[in-house]
């Protein structure tokens, strides 16, 4: 579904540590102008593994699912991304196929810029190149720093880190804690602490006894910080 590409999202509040959120309004009006602007369904595919890079995406709103096939064919989810990001861009860099796929976990809004454009803007807005190698480095550091607590810290406190980076980055406070609202089924969990389904459940039972989280269908609310912190080698 199109929109208008004149316009500015009604009510949307980039991160201003997102792509788009470190953009001037003329340079965000500008992108808005050159992409293809439309709504995306929840579970759509926004970037598919394996295809040709022809063109970079930013997400408007919403929230996204970066999942990657293995060896076996099953799919792990390898990051969570949200309104005002960019995704896309190293496949453009480098001339590669896609190297994951970026499917919509709920409703949102996605604009497409092509390949030629997306160089363009970059070109001739400054505030744009910037922010898409801070993209990119921000990526790249991430998973350096995965690796190495892969390499480092046994699967429960990975486990840990992963709900104290989703609890920072995705979290709504309110007076009984941090609610992490996002629908994350256990595999995907693991996946992204790169651990078993068990060791999760371990942990997640462990902390509900312990009163430092509490769970329900795809929701986790981190009762006790400190704990949490603790319990990631904080």
């Amino acid at each position: 579904m199109a929109t208008n590409p004149n316009a500015e999202s009604a009510g949307h509040a980039w991160p201003s540590t997102g792509f788009f959120g470190q953009l001037t309004p003329g340079t965000r009006a500008a992108i808005l102008r050159r992409g293809t602007r439309r709504q995306c369904s929840a579970g759509e595919t926004v970037i598919h593994e394996g295809a040709r890079s022809d063109s970079a995406v930013i997400l408007l709103s919403g929230l996204y699912k970066v999942v990657g096939l293995t060896e076996t064919g099953r799919e792990a989810l390898l990051a969570i991304r949200v309104g005002g990001d960019l995704v896309g861009e190293l496949g453009i860099a480098d001339g590669e196929p896609r190297s994951a796929s970026v499917r919509a976990a709920a409703r949102g809004e996605c604009l497409r810029l092509g390949e030629r454009d997306y160089h363009a803007i970059l070109r001739t807005h400054p505030d744009a190149n910037r922010a898409a190698s801070r993209a990119m480095a921000a990526k790249l550091r991430s998973a350096t720093r995965r690796r190495v607590e892969f390499a480092t810290f046994p699967a429960p406190v990975r486990a840990a880190r992963v709900l104290r980076e989703l609890a920072a980055a995705h979290g709504t406070r309110n007076e009984r804690g941090v609610l992490i609202e996002i629908a994350l089924a256990q595999p995907e969990l693991a996946a992204l602490a790169g651990a078993t389904e068990a060791t999760i459940q371990r942990v997640l039972t462990s902390m509900r006894e312990e009163e430092i989280a509490e769970t329900g269908y795809r929701w986790i609310r981190i009762l006790d910080e400190r704990r949490l912190d603790e319990l990631a080698g904080f």
